[in-house]
């Protein structure tokens, strides 16, 4: 048997798969664009690789009916995320995170296929001025983006209700880590961790009074593993998430600890999304036995290690 991981080959995708990997279990890579990752190598030989969209319904189809019978679960992490890639296409982006989960979820339903675990964001809560719970909080998006992913929640929540889908969901707050360079990231990331390969010309217009809970990918994935194997769970919902918050601006003068050179972040004053500043993850530690590895120094350290090797490997 196998796990399904759509959007395999992004930032969380990859390194669930790794970690899923490690357990023990067969990885389907299903991904628009399938690439090199160093840490999946350990555990290539545990990986099928299938290049597809999520919004190519005859290919989705087909592909999954090949693999029929073998697909024990589903991992579905693609999304457009709050960018600006986003707000300028904002039907495009709404189409990804809505009508292709849809798709992955009507897939379910027709071969048969018991667990979804599906990706959304604590954008689902909008902005609200304590750590958001999944027991306390009800979906508030504040924005088109959390919108999009509150919409493919309430669905899935009801293919479960009508047709008994095994449907959980994974709600993260901004993570990083291995995966992508900060010159591959949207601006927000790419301004914060940039100082880490040396980038410049770095700025944000809003930010300087604002924090956020950035958490570490492993971390990020850890809790997606727990979620998708944990046995008849309590709830269907749970927040991951690191515990606490830091501010952009302190965020910055850590990376630039970091960094190969020394580099400049502007950022004006302000918030620069409407949202909480980290999430309530008291059931994910109490159901779960989830709770972050890496303060954020430390996951900070070890990013700016792989993108050093990576950028080695890039001038060979």
């Amino acid at each position: 048997m196998a796990v399904m991981i759509t959007g395999g080959y992004g930032l969380l995708g990859s390194w669930t798969a790794y970690y899923l990997a490690k357990e023990g279990e067969k990885i389907i890579m299903f991904d628009v664009k399938p690439k090199e990752l160093d840490y999946l190598e350990e555990v290539s030989d545990s990986l099928t690789v299938v290049k597809g969209s999520v919004l190519d319904w005859p290919n989705l189809l087909t592909t999954f009916k090949k693999f029929e019978g073998e697909i024990e679960g589903i991992i579905h992490t693609p999304a457009v995320m709050a960018t600006p890639e986003y707000w300028e296409n904002p039907y495009h982006g709404s189409i990804v995170n809505i009508v292709g989960s849809l798709n992955i979820f009507e897939i379910a339903r027709i071969l048969d296929i018991k667990k979804v675990v599906y990706i959304s964001s604590g954008a689902v809560y909008g902005e609200v001025k304590d750590k958001a719970s999944e027991l306390s909080h009800p979906i508030n998006p504040s924005d088109l983006y959390g919108a999009s992913k509150a919409s493919a929640e309430l669905l899935g929540l009801q293919y479960q209700n009508h047709y008994g889908l095994d449907f959980r969901i994974v709600r993260p707050y901004f993570f990083f880590g291995p995966g992508h360079l900060p010159s591959e990231l949207p601006p927000l990331f790419k301004a914060l961790f940039g100082p880490l390969e040396g980038l410049s010309n770095l700025e944000l217009e809003k930010g300087a009074n604002q924090s956020l809970g950035f958490t570490y990918v492993k971390d990020t994935a850890w809790g997606t593993v727990l979620v998708y194997k944990k046995e008849n769970p309590k709830h269907r919902i749970y927040n991951i998430a690191a515990e606490e918050a830091i501010n952009f601006c302190d965020l910055v003068e850590i990376t630039k600890k970091y960094s190969p050179k020394p580099t400049n972040v502007k950022i004006g004053p302000g918030k620069l999304f409407p949202r909480g500043e980290t999430l309530d993850i008291s059931l994910a530690k109490e159901e779960l036995g989830f709770k972050p590895k890496y303060k954020i120094e430390e996951a900070v350290e070890e990013y700016a290690e792989w993108i050093r090797k990576n950028l080695a490997k890039k001038d060979k």
